[in-house]
């Protein structure tokens, strides 16, 4: 399950790696902002990871990639899969997975689109070509900005669940 369109960002808190309090909703102030809730050991996560570094590039969006992993793994993962080069935002849902359960996220990877000031434009679970593209589309709209194509046949599997 995930939250509906039109809901509030919660005001959960996360941290950075550097162990800071980041907001959930603080991070759609300025415009728009995806979510990346993932974990390290999922296979789904693995197939979704190549997208991440092309939204990113999505001029006026804000990507932050949520871990449920330590800081040492989430740092190892985002620079085999060259999130590191890119301006994704690492952020860490440690156990209870606070933001997770605020945000209703029961699987990785789940995907959250904000609009500017906070509220869900859009979820989805799991790994899913069309779906990333799609949610691709709706960012870019919402960022004022070219629809980019996040995925395409070459990058690996169409579908994966979460």
């Amino acid at each position: 399950m995930t939250p509906r369109a039109g809901a509030p960002a919660p005001t959960s808190m996360v941290r950075d790696l550097d162990g800071g309090a980041v907001s959930l909703a603080g991070l759609a102030t300025e415009g728009p902002a995806l979510l990346f809730f993932w974990k390290g050991d999922c296979g789904a996560c693995e197939a979704a990871a190549h997208a991440l570094p092309r939204l990113a590039a999505i001029p006026g969006l804000r990507v932050a990639a949520v871990s449920q992993d330590e800081p040492a793994d989430t740092r190892a993962f985002a620079a085999a899969h060259g999130w590191d080069r890119a301006p994704v935002g690492l952020l860490i849902d440690a156990e209870p997975w606070a933001a997770s359960d605020a945000l209703d996220v029961r699987s990785t990877p789940t995907w959250i689109l904000l609009s500017r000031g906070g509220r869900v434009e859009a979820a989805a679970e799991g790994w899913s070509r069309d779906e990333a593209n799609a949610l691709a589309a709706r960012a870019a709209a919402l960022a004022g900005a070219p629809a980019p194509v996040v995925s395409l046949p070459a990058d690996g599997p169409a579908f994966r669940p979460g």
